[in-house]
């Protein structure tokens, strides 16, 4: 199985090749505060979906995804959601993730 570099370099490659030919082909109006959606989301859940079968730390991965999911959130929705809440909302999950692994690697 390949290493989590070789299918997050994927990731964002594929990403970025998709907001170049949405942007590129007028599908819909460029904005750059909505590139690190571009790159970031695809990554957050590649990185999610790697912490599942990653047989070290996969807490970590986790964590790092739901990191990279939210600031993908908060370049996408900016204009809807205040960046605070769905920040704080990041902290949030971060920190259950990692007391539950902490909690579970003590027993």
């Amino acid at each position: 199985m390949p290493g989590y570099g070789v299918g997050a370099l994927a990731s964002i490659v594929v990403s970025l090749a998709a907001a170049l030919i949405t942007y590129g082909g007028g599908l819909i109006p460029f904005d750059p505060l909505n590139l690190p959606a571009w790159l970031l989301g695809p990554l957050g859940a590649y990185t999610i979906a790697y912490s599942f079968v990653s047989e070290h730390d996969p807490a970590y991965y986790f964590i790092w995804g739901v990191i990279l999911l939210g600031l993908a959130s908060i370049s996408a929705f900016y204009w809807a959601v205040n960046p605070a809440i769905l920040i704080g909302v990041i902290l949030l999950v971060a920190v259950a993730v990692g007391l539950a692994s902490y909690r579970r690697g003590r027993r």
